[in-house]
């Protein structure tokens, strides 16, 4: 059995808020490692809370649902959740389940 790797970084806080890169898988099983700390980041106060996913190789529905957690979470705290370099495929995926009508997604 291979074990999927996602990978969570701050790169950057300032009057923007906080801008944090995620890498690698986000399924099942990784979306449980990294929920904790992204609510977190959502709880901190920042205006906004950027997430870079141009390194993403793939996210299921179970990515997905965490992505709609959490923006929930931002709303309620005040923060605005926004999606950045987002992957064709997974914006696809987003469009299929629906997700994209929640979410902010800047694609470039």
């Amino acid at each position: 059995m291979t074990t999927a790797f996602i990978d969570l970084r701050t790169m950057a806080r300032d009057d923007r808020g906080l801008e944090v890169t995620l890498s690698g898988e986000l399924d099942l099983y990784t979306a449980e490692q990294v929920d904790l700390r992204l609510h977190a980041l959502a709880r901190a106060g920042h205006r906004n809370l950027i997430l870079d996913l141009r390194g993403f190789s793939f996210c299921d529905s179970a990515g997905i649902d965490l992505f709609i957690r959490l923006n929930r979470r931002c709303r309620a705290s005040g923060t605005r959740l926004l999606l950045c370099d987002v992957p064709a495929r997974v914006v696809k995926s987003m469009r299929v389940l629906g997700a994209d009508r929640d979410l902010r997604l800047v694609v470039t």
